[in-house]
């Protein structure tokens, strides 16, 4: 059975305690409209991803607002998912992706970063598990594919200035319309893909292999809404609605 996921998908399994049945529903359902993304938030990152790969061809150096970054020499323009994947052996699970940033610093090495358009939180703890698992399985990938060493990985946080401060200021406006300022934050992230990302194909791969799903994990939300919701169409259906 040839079984291909995305890293963004193997971020979901970077719970504690990850729901099965929610894996299952993604896996053999496609286009769930409960999992649609703001088409905003894809607007600024490929904008982000535009100015600062822009502003690296013109000065040969990333905006001094990313200087912890370190020594970039080149700013590659990362591979779309259908040349950036890898198979792994053991479990035949392939893994895809398209990282945001890939850097490569001086002495060789490689770095991976991603662009959050949101304000870091340390407490938020399953996104920051879910952001280190997907820029690992991109470092996973990146080894196979030509872009090696990767070293470090990190993620950018763009975070909107929206105080009342910021509203007052004389930049906020113009003639044009509103100007909203992002503040940049760089959270490096621990590198360990040989560790992380075998154990999760493991999963991956069991959940593939089920004819049906399993059965919820004790007090899910994503469960309890849709069986709610099956709940009341069935109730509807019996009502003659």
């Amino acid at each position: 059975m040839s079984i291909s996921v995305s890293a963004t998908e193997l971020a979901n399994y970077a719970a504690r305690y990850p729901c099965m049945r929610c894996a299952w529903v993604r896996m053999h359902v496609k286009d769930l409209p409960y999992h649609s993304f703001p088409g905003i938030f894809s607007t600024i990152d490929t904008f982000t991803k535009k100015v600062i790969t822009s502003h690296f061809n013109q000065h040969g150096c990333l905006p001094l607002w990313m200087k912890e970054i370190g020594d970039v020499i080149r700013c590659v323009d990362p591979p779309g998912w259908r040349k950036f994947h890898r198979e792994d052996e053991h479990t035949g699970v392939t893994v895809r992706g398209e990282a945001d940033a890939l850097f490569q610093l001086a002495g060789g090495s490689y770095l991976i970063a991603a662009y959050k358009t949101s304000r870091y939180n340390p407490e938020r703890l399953y996104a920051l598990r879910s952001y280190e698992m997907q820029l690992n399985a991109y470092a996973w990938i990146a080894e196979s594919t030509g872009f090696s060493p990767v070293n470090r990985l990190a993620l950018i946080f763009m975070e909107p200035a929206s105080d009342i401060k910021d509203a007052k200021s004389p930049n906020s406006i113009d003639d044009d319309g509103i100007q909203l300022r992002f503040n940049t934050r760089i959270v490096p992230v621990k590198r360990r893909p040989e560790s992380m990302i075998p154990p999760i194909l493991e999963k991956v791969r069991a959940v593939a292999c089920m004819s049906i799903p399993p059965a919820p994990r004790s007090r899910c939300r994503d469960c309890n809404h849709f069986d709610a919701m099956v709940l009341k169409m069935a109730r509807g259906k019996s009502d003659g609605f």
